[in-house]
């Protein structure tokens, strides 16, 4: 959940700003039998002017996330044709994985346990990735963004960066993981709608707590430049719907105006971010040192002459890792239930008395609904954590781990008992953008992170 979106239906094409003309095949690879035309690489110097030293050695994983980046699997809608390619390329080695759904089962989540040589599920590492990618709906590119283009150092495609080339290696290392001999099970987890608020991998974790499988760390690969991450805040979102009472606007004490609660509403979520700012908790390790928050879209009422009668707010709140979700929301629905709501009570009490109208219908019309549409908890994993040290190890660096202000699944792993870091090829700022692009020695990099991960588990 790098930034906030919403579902789009449909996944309508970008618009392509000018073809380019395809490569000249002159070398293949294949997967599954599937044959792959790339570009010589002395070939393709020629043309730029250089030599054949010049040009980039290609991933060995890139054929993956070109199959992967072919299937739109756009948020909110179904993202099956990735998930029965991975599955059945799991199945091609004899491990077999456990799909749990979204309500209408057009959406899901994969799990695979590759167990330990003597058949143990119990510990090791997980990888995991989301499936799902942003909307390309209004952005202009150079190229469909669904066709991965190799152009220099950088390959482009919707996904590449954000997380379709971490998938991609995953399943690059496949058959290096059914050839050794594991000491810990590997366990890889691939989940749907991350990008609308991480609704899909809870789901996949209550599952998996269900079943008893209880691995030791978990490594998200949002793109991280190859970057340890061990905390990011909290990412919630919530709807708060109010019911009044409409009249005209010249007997307004006959009605009730749910705006004008709105807007008790508004102040004291104004009040509360600025209680944060100045009060605190503060972590000074973040850009922004202190939870955030704010009511970033609202709308009620009729025209101007008519007491409105209804109001939708929807509201983002930003917390650090040290802070609950439980407890925000209690703070939230005191103030809605324990305050608004009465006050709007009160006002309907003396609608009812001025207007003549029975005692208790206005009262029972009015009325407020909180819903929480999305909340991801924060990652707060310890500088000092087994799985730092284990990631310092498998990197080959002592660089202290980071922390972002961006949201991820991570942070659902680790409240699911399992020791979690973020860390993946690709920088976060190219994520969701129009051209998205990822380095491919950011992928070469990955593709050595993870051998040395199954030397790891191997040993």
């Amino acid at each position: 959940m790098k930034a906030n979106s919403q579902v789009h239906r449909g996944g309508r094409r970008a618009k392509v700003l000018r073809e380019r003309k395809p490569h000249n095949p002159t070398q293949s690879h294949s997967i599954e039998g599937e044959s792959v035309s790339t570009e010589d690489p002395a070939q393709s110097a020629a043309h730029a002017g250089g030599t054949a030293s010049d040009i980039p050695v290609e991933p060995q994983s890139l054929e993956w996330m070109r199959r992967l980046v072919a299937i739109p699997s756009i948020s909110g809608t179904s993202n099956l044709g990735v998930i029965e390619l991975i599955e059945a390329e799991f199945a091609r080695y004899g491990y077999a994985g456990q799909r749990t759904y979204n309500a209408d089962q057009t959406r899901a989540n994969l799990w695979v346990t590759v167990p330990a040589a003597d058949g143990s599920t119990e510990g090791g590492i997980v990888i995991s990735g989301h499936t799902d990618v942003v909307p390309v709906e209004g952005q202009t590119w150079d190229s469909d963004p669904f066709t991965l283009r190799v152009e220099g150092s950088r390959a482009y495609g919707r996904g590449v960066c954000d997380m379709k080339g971490f998938l991609g290696v995953a399943l690059w290392l496949l058959p290096q993981v059914a050839r050794a001999q594991l000491r810990v099970p590997l366990h890889f987890a691939f989940s749907y709608d991350e990008e609308i608020g991480c609704v899909g991998a809870p789901t996949m974790l209550k599952d998996v707590v269900n079943r008893n499988i209880r691995p030791q760390f978990a490594i998200v690969g949002e793109p991280s430049s190859m970057r340890v991450i061990s905390a990011h805040k909290g990412a919630h979102r919530g709807r708060v719907e109010i019911t009044g009472t409409a009249k005209h606007a010249s007997l307004a004490p006959h009605g009730v105006s749910a705006v004008n609660a709105a807007g008790e509403f508004i102040t004291f979520f104004s009040r509360l971010a600025d209680t944060w700012q100045s009060e605190g908790p503060f972590d000074d390790a973040f850009m922004v040192p202190y939870a955030t928050g704010g009511v970033n879209f609202v709308r009620g009422g009729l025209q101007y002459n008519i007491v409105a009668e209804y109001a939708e707010l929807e509201y983002d709140l930003r917390t650090l890792p040290s802070m609950t979700t439980e407890s925000v929301v209690e703070l939230i629905e005191d103030e809605l239930f324990d305050k608004i709501l009465p006050n709007l009570k009160a006002r309907a009490r003396k609608a009812e008395e001025l207007s003549g109208a029975h005692s208790g219908v206005l009262q029972e019309r009015v009325q407020i609904k909180h819903e929480l549409l999305a909340a991801v908890p924060g990652l707060g994993t310890a500088d000092d954590a087994p799985i730092i040290a284990l990631m310092n190890e498998l990197l080959g660096t002592s660089e202290a781990p980071e922390k972002v202000t961006y949201g991820t699944e991570a942070g659902q792993f680790q409240r699911a008992g399992i020791e979690s870091v973020v860390c993946g090829p690709g920088d976060i700022a190219q994520a969701h953008s129009a051209n998205e692009w990822i380095e491919l020695e950011q992928l070469r990099e990955c593709e050595r992170f993870f051998e040395a991960i199954l030397r790891w588990a191997s040993q």
